[in-house]
């Protein structure tokens, strides 16, 4: 398994604790996408016990910084509270993936309603 889809599935774990807990229903959708990536469970399993044997490698591709960025955007609404940890990390994130620190709060508020209208 590459780094970039492990660092993915890590940045989700981290995102999932920054409230200080990870719910079963955020624990569900991490290990929905990490089967979409196609992550072993003992891959998943160590990722969960070991989030820090991981180093990120960001993706490249926009589609991929998208898709990233989105899978982040549904863990932080699976809960059904966008915690200010989530946002901020986030946020974070984004700027890290190469994104205009201007821009970055409404592109994730846009996706927060696009993902609303899609449930």
């Amino acid at each position: 398994m590459d780094n970039k889809r492990l660092g993915q599935i890590k940045n989700l774990i981290m995102l999932a604790l920054a409230d200080g807990k990870a719910s079963e229903s955020e624990l569900a959708l991490i290990a929905a996408i990490a089967s979409r990536e196609e992550l072993t469970q003992e891959e998943l399993d160590n990722l969960l016990e070991h989030p820090d044997s991981i180093h990120i490698e960001l993706p490249q591709e926009e589609s991929d910084k998208l898709r990233y960025l989105e899978d982040m955007v549904s863990l932080m609404l699976i809960d059904g509270d966008l915690d200010d940890n989530e946002m901020a990390m986030c946020k974070i994130y984004a700027i890290m993936l190469g994104y205009e620190s201007t821009i970055v709060e409404k592109m994730i508020l846009d996706i927060v309603e696009k993902l609303k209208y899609e449930q």
